[in-house]
């Protein structure tokens, strides 16, 4: 139980309390027995023990209070806040923006309750692995089946903007946000290649068998077994395949650490972010603006005003699809940005109806209710502005 402690005694008391009430077996079999004995376990160090759950939790999205606790055990456990907020914000390229969003409301909250500041360091000094020219870029581009199904100009284009953002944020070295990805691609069910891949990729980068499997273990008490147990097929698939190519070296280290020049990555000027993001974002932390507006720069660019208002548009049907709590906020900026560029409520509407075949009922009224609020709200300013003219 100390190990526990170790992460952080605020919310577990609590917890522990409630679950000794309901019942005493009940808290010795899922704290004691099990998440004690899970992370206690020696092959991996706690503190990566606890950028793996942060990664998941912020991929799941659907357990606020456990990935508060856990981002306030990775304060505990040696992380800074800037690496903290980088591994949620390395969600968004694998999950969406919008749990990334919302896992940072939660970890600001938590920094704000502890008095800390975040303070936003620049690199001057060369990053550790540039994704366009390692070896780690080849293996990427070279194994992830269903980029290579993709024609050549697309796979480039898909291959820098998603795996360049998600490999070359500053905070977090290549090695750790690898070991999150993984955690990320398992969180996210069923996504076989994209594990295989990235259990690839972190022993290519100095993660051991031993280490590696522990993730899977661990991951046991957050995602279930019935998902972890086919990926034990998969990671003896590939440790095969890597002591085959290594024989003489179980614990491959990644031989593939030139430095580079750091990039400039300040928006290039007459680009039109793809992201419309809530207002409110960018003054959460300049990371996160940052981060967002490069990501948004690169997956498009709009010659129009029509193709800006046709892209948010879409934007409002894949989102009403989603149909997800953190995806709220994102929806109601795009639905003003929308609005903004042009389109009618009507235009709006007809997008959300959209989603009706494929997402069902409730997917379209909860999208009809986060449009209702945006339009209920523009109206009350244009009472407002008109009682006070």
């Amino acid at each position: 139980m100390a190990i526990i402690h170790t992460i952080g005694s605020e919310g577990f008391d609590t917890l522990s309390a409630a679950l000794d009430r309901l019942d005493p077996d009940f808290k010795r079999m899922l704290v004691e027995h099990g998440y004690a004995e899970l992370i206690a376990r020696p092959k991996l160090a706690l503190k990566h023990r606890e950028l793996v759950t942060v990664a998941v939790l912020s991929a799941m999205g659907n357990a606020d209070s456990a990935l508060k606790y856990h981002a306030s055990g990775m304060l505990n456990t040696g992380w800074s806040a800037e690496e903290l907020l980088e591994t949620v914000l390395h969600t968004s390229v694998y999950a969406g923006i919008p749990l990334a969003i919302a896992g940072i409301r939660i970890v600001l909250s938590m920094l704000t309750e502890r008095g800390i500041e975040v303070k936003h360091r620049e690199l001057q000094a060369a990053r550790e692995s540039t994704l366009r020219e390692s070896h780690l870029a080849q293996l990427l581009r070279s194994q992830h089946e269903q980029i290579d199904s993709l024609p050549v100009e697309i796979r480039e284009v898909f291959t820098e903007v998603a795996y360049g953002a998600a490999l070359d944020g500053p905070a977090l070295s290549l090695k750790d946000r690898q070991l999150a990805t993984l955690a990320i691609a398992l969180a996210k069910e069923n996504q076989w290649s994209a594990v295989r891949l990235h259990l690839k990729a972190c022993a290519q980068v100095g993660w051991t068998r031993g280490e590696l499997t522990e993730v899977l273990i661990q991951l046991t008490g957050y995602i279930g077994w019935p998902l972890v147990l086919p990926v034990t097929r998969i990671a003896l698939e590939v440790f095969d395949e890597i002591a085959r190519e290594h024989p003489s070296d179980g614990a491959i280290r990644s031989e593939w650490s030139e430095p580079v020049e750091a990039r400039d990555t300040r928006t290039p000027a007459g680009r039109r972010s793809a992201l419309a993001v809530p207002k409110d974002v960018a003054d959460l932390s300049p990371l996160v603006a940052r981060y967002l507006e490069e990501m948004g720069s690169t997956t498009s660019r709009f010659d129009s005003i029509e193709e800006a208002r046709a892209s948010r548009l879409s934007d409002i049907a894949c989102l009403t699809c989603l149909a997800r709590n953190a995806d709220a906020d994102v929806l109601a900026a795009h639905v003003k940005a929308a609005l903004s560029l042009g389109a009618s409520r009507q235009d709006v509407v007809d997008a959300i109806l959209k989603a009706l075949p494929h997402a069902g009922v409730l997917a379209v009224q909860y999208g009809f209710n986060v449009a209702s609020k945006v339009f209920g709200t523009i109206d009350a300013t244009e009472r407002a502005e008109i009682q006070t003219s």
